[in-house]
């Protein structure tokens, strides 16, 4: 029974850094989503005068035009051919003949935002599934079951719209085998539990 006890404190501390070090990373997550999300909408608000700005650094800061079309390359990374943005939309397609460079980058970071919010978002639920897990007198109750469960699936949907299928059928794979782990130990544990 005391090494039961000593098993279950060393549970309770691993889920009490996970709570506390996924909490510092939300945080950190928060303050990463405002900055990307002002930085976009500057850009955006620069309008024709980033563009002008972009013009003048070619060159100096490592950001090139191909010539004759509007393809950007920051540090290396290309951020697409604007040339061949296709809308029928009259507001949209102005902005992208006027201000292209603004256009794109400015949607690049919203797009970034979004993922960072994401990930804030999947990183506080993390948080309340180690407060759980924490709190339970032992992690094989049906409550953390159902919550380390559902994170894992959040988690496999999240894989699926940004890294793709074959991450998020390993996500699915990964949920499965630690829900039935979890499930065979609730089994025990309540066998344990009838035969005190």
């Amino acid at each position: 029974m005391n090494e039961e006890n000593v098993k279950l404190a060393k549970i309770k501390k691993s889920c009490k850094a996970g709570r506390i070090a996924s909490k510092v990373l939300g945080i950190i997550g928060i303050v990463a989503f405002v900055l990307v999300t002002v930085g976009a909408i500057v850009i955006l608000g620069m309008g024709k005068n980033f563009d002008n700005a972009l013009a003048e650094a070619e060159g100096t800061l490592n950001i090139s035009f191909k010539s004759g079309i509007a393809e950007a390359r920051i540090m290396g990374i290309s951020v697409g051919d604007i040339s061949n943005i296709e809308t029928d939309v009259p507001a949209i397609r102005e902005i992208l003949d006027d201000h292209p460079m603004s256009f794109v980058f400015g949607s690049y970071l919203l797009g970034i935002a979004v993922l960072v919010l994401i990930t804030t978002v999947l990183l506080f639920i993390i948080s309340s599934t180690f407060a759980t897990i924490e709190k339970q007198d032992t992690p094989f109750t049906d409550k953390v079951i159902r919550k380390v469960t559902a994170t894992l699936i959040i988690l496999s949907v999240i894989m699926l719209l940004t890294i793709g299928g074959g991450a998020a059928i390993i996500g699915l794979l990964t949920t499965w085998v630690i829900y039935t782990i979890l499930d065979y130990g609730k089994t025990l544990q309540i066998q344990s539990d009838e035969t005190l």
